[in-house]
């Protein structure tokens, strides 16, 4: 699943037109993104179940439990090497870093949860709500992943490349706001997670702990 130049060139030109009415500053001349293909269904099912579960992590969830619980699933192929790292360390061995990066990984799992068609919303001037939990296998409870893995659609590859190349040119203008020592309208964390989660999923050959952010 791939979008031809001619098609990445429009969705540019479509998402300037919509910064255009918002403000925010942005550039015409931020390239659009090389051709990549898409990861199909499962790919995305197993990254959001795996991402759910670490996620537990930074909210007190023994390390051992949710690795026990990511193999028991059978989504431990899904994990990345930092992740793998994390998940060999007892909870008082994490760092500050890795329990504040996990705890970022919800706003890379809504975006995903978004190209899932599980909900309509992915507003860069909102944190995730609070209706999202409910939306997930509860681990506390020792829910199954019945609530992902029988997940049957997501969003199209243009629908999918749109609000990525959104969020890369929202991230400029975080970047840039930064870079002048002035503060953005928007939060830049939430930016980077969601853009990093939708490059990720539009580039099936990307590493998940080598995601390409530049701006």
């Amino acid at each position: 699943m791939t979008l031809n130049q001619e098609t990445r060139l429009a969705v540019k030109e479509e998402n300037l037109a919509k910064l255009a009415k918002l403000p925010y500053r942005y550039i015409d001349w931020l390239p659009i993104h090389d051709e990549t293909n898409m990861r199909e269904l499962q790919s995305l099912i197993d990254r959001m179940s795996v991402m759910n579960a670490l996620i537990n992590i930074s909210f007190g969830a023994p390390t051992d439990y949710i690795k026990s619980w990511i193999a028991q699933e059978g989504y431990t192929h899904a994990l990345s090497t930092w992740e793998k790292d994390i998940l060999e360390k007892a909870n008082d061995d994490l760092t500050e870093y890795e329990t504040n990066s996990l705890r970022w990984y919800l706003e890379g799992l809504w975006a995903l949860m978004w190209a899932a068609k599980m909900t309509d919303i992915l507003d860069e001037t909102q944190w995730i709500p609070d209706t999202m939990a409910s939306l997930l296998p509860n681990l506390a409870e020792e829910e199954e992943n019945d609530k992902l893995s029988l997940l049957s659609d997501m969003r199209s590859v243009r629908d999918i490349y749109t609000m990525m190349d959104y969020y890369y040119r929202l991230h400029w203008y975080c970047v840039d706001e930064r870079i002048k020592g002035q503060e953005a309208l928007i939060n830049e964390g939430i930016v980077y997670e969601r853009r990093r989660a939708l490059e990720w999923l539009l580039d099936d050959e990307s590493d998940w702990d080598e995601i390409e952010m530049s701006t």
